[in-house]
This record gives structure tokens, sequence and C-alpha cells, in this order.
């Protein structure tokens, strides 16, 4: 945490927000922590160990993030998205899952041979919930472990999936449909903040394997 910490305060000190920006990012914290007064609001500077310029520094670090990922690949979203467009496509599904393989076989036949419906089935595995009918979906692919995605898209639509062993839990699933991913505004978002994490990320290895321990 303390890594992550320093390397987002050196990436962020190049965003800067202008004077009017930041009064008005302290103004919406202290009306949230009802800190109008100027009496509460030192006050909880110095329960806090806080000095102003500090805390203006944190209550604007979200925006300057936002600011950050924008300035930096903002303008490749398009092309990143195109890249690895696959990862954002969706997926409609069904899914069932437990730790018992022996259950997780014989749910796998009842469902193949049409002795249960996915609905009935899912109503038992949450306990006598109506609503319960094992659908997921519409869901990024990137969200779906790899093995039941692989084994979605060797079945195709309508076809059960034997049972698949992830860890300690056992999936029986069923595609219902691929459908390909809209480059929205949502989406665009969601691309520059994986894009910022992975950077992160990646930033505090390279740190932590600069750190020697004495022997």
């Amino acid at each position: 945490s303390l890594v992550r910490e320093l390397v987002l305060d050196q990436a962020l000190a190049t965003v800067a927000l202008s004077p009017e920006e930041e009064e008005r990012y302290l103004h919406a914290f202290r009306s949230e922590r009802q800190l109008e007064s100027e009496e509460a609001f030192v006050g909880f500077l110095q329960a806090s160990s806080l000095d102003e310029q500090l805390l203006r520094q944190m209550v604007t670090r979200p925006e300057r993030v936002v600011r950050y990922r924008e300035e930096r690949w903002g303008p490749r979203a398009n092309s990143l998205y195109l890249k690895h467009k696959e990862r954002y496509d969706l997926v409609t599904y069904r899914r069932l899952q437990c730790g018992n393989a022996d259950v997780m076989q014989e749910v796998f036949f009842r469902l193949k041979d049409r002795e249960e419906s996915w609905e009935s089935l899912a109503q038992q595995f949450a306990g006598g919930d109506p609503h319960a009918t094992g659908r997921v979906g519409p869901v990024p692919v990137g969200s779906l472990e790899e093995p039941v995605l692989s084994a979605l898209r060797q079945q195709g639509p309508g076809r059960v999936c034997r049972p698949i062993n992830l860890g300690d839990q056992v999936v029986v699933a069923e595609l219902e449909a691929f459908q390909p991913s809209e480059f929205n505004e949502e989406l665009r978002t969601r691309i520059l903040r994986e894009e910022f994490e992975t950077w992160l990320q990646e930033e505090c290895s390279k740190m932590l394997n600069k750190v020697t321990y004495p022997a």
C-alpha cells in the first residue's frame, strides 16, 4: 500500500487543478462532513493530523486520477478497445455450482436429459428462492473463468457443458448467447481504468524490485 501511494503521488504531481476547482472539492468535503464553520474545520484538521494543503491533495485525488487516465490513455481508448475487443464482448449463460462433484454430475445429466429445468434446480440450490434461475448476464466474457468460457464456446448455445472443476467448486453451465460489445462511454471509462490499474501494478512491482534489505 505504501509503494502504491508513492507511485500515485509521483504520477499525480504533474496533474494540476485550478484554485477554483480545488476550492470546490474542499467545499464539498466540508459540507459532507458538516465542517462549514472554521472552528469545526480547524478541529478536524488537528484531530486528523492534517494541514489544509494535504487535505486539498486528498480530496482532489480522485479527479486528478481521472485526468491522468484521460491524458495518458484517452487518445488511444478506441484502439485499445479494438485490440482487446473479444475481452469486452458479452455473454449470457446458465450456471450452477457447488463443492460436491457427485451432485454436479447428477445435475449435468438431469439438465442434459431435460429431466429438470435450470429454474427448478437453481431454486433448489438457492434454498427455494422462487426468483432463482441460474441465468447470468449479459456480462463481459472477461469476467468468466477461462475453463468455463472455453467450455461454453466449444459446446455452443443450448448444450449443457460437462462439469468443470474450478478449485474446490464444480460448475455446470450452458450458453445462451454471445453478444458483441459496443464501444460507449461506459466501456471507454472501464478501459481507461483497467489500463491505469495495470500500469500502476507494473510500476509498484518495479519499485519493489529496487528495494534492497540489509543482510
